[in-house]
């Protein structure tokens, strides 16, 4: 199994570059702002959760999880339109085949499942945590700073192989959204309707085959 997956996500060297210098890119803007500004990480250590987990009432989870579903269903149904548009219109969005998850998606789901899983913990934490936040005291202004990190969000996904600038139009009303809930709920939020949108997407990618 393990070779039938490395088979399937093997890169082209052209494709491995566009991965790694977005990659290097992106590790460096985050390396420099967490170097200035450390408490970033705390985000990412269990202490911070389970200390925010105390604090919080079953009112505040209730309101949590309202506003995070409300933001991932809001995601998929407005994505899926934008898609479709498209579709119809002709607009090359990506490759299946040469996209490295679809084989993946096909043969092995649950993969594809835990993987989409775990990365929106580390997507969450820069795109919204640490970029929102250093955009807010930039220039004190949320909605600049929802839109810029979703611009940036929206235009990292170009990295993955097999994409195409169609990719990121329906990107960006799920990161608006994403950062919407961000600001509403913090970054548990943002995890938690990031994580749903994903789910549901592998699954309705099953279930459409």
């Amino acid at each position: 199994m393990v070779k039938k997956i490395y088979s399937v996500i093997c890169l082209s060297w052209l494709d491995l570059a566009r991965v790694m210098i977005a990659g290097i890119i992106l590790g460096l803007v985050v390396g420099r702002i967490v170097a200035f500004r450390p408490s970033h990480i705390d985000r990412l250590r269990p202490r911070f959760w389970r200390a925010a987990m105390r604090r919080m009432k079953c009112r505040d989870w209730v309101r949590l999880i309202t506003i995070a579903l409300w933001a991932a269903a809001a995601s998929l149904i407005i994505s899926a339109v934008i898609g479709g548009l498209l579709q119809r219109a002709e607009v090359p969005i990506y490759s299946p085949e040469e996209f490295p998850f679809t084989a993946i998606e096909r043969d092995y789901p649950w993969l594809v499942l835990v993987a989409v899983n775990l990365l929106p913990i580390f997507e969450e934490w820069v795109f919204r945590g640490i970029f929102i936040d250093e955009f807010v005291r930039w220039r004190g202004s949320k909605l600049l700073a929802v839109v810029l990190s979703t611009i940036i969000f929206s235009l990292f996904h170009l990295s993955n192989p097999g994409t195409y600038f169609g990719y990121v139009i329906p990107l960006i009303p799920a990161g608006l959204l994403l950062g919407f809930c961000y600001i509403k709920t913090g970054l548990g939020g943002a995890i938690i309707a990031h994580n749903t949108y994903n789910t549901f997407q592998v699954i309705i990618g099953v279930l459409m085959r």
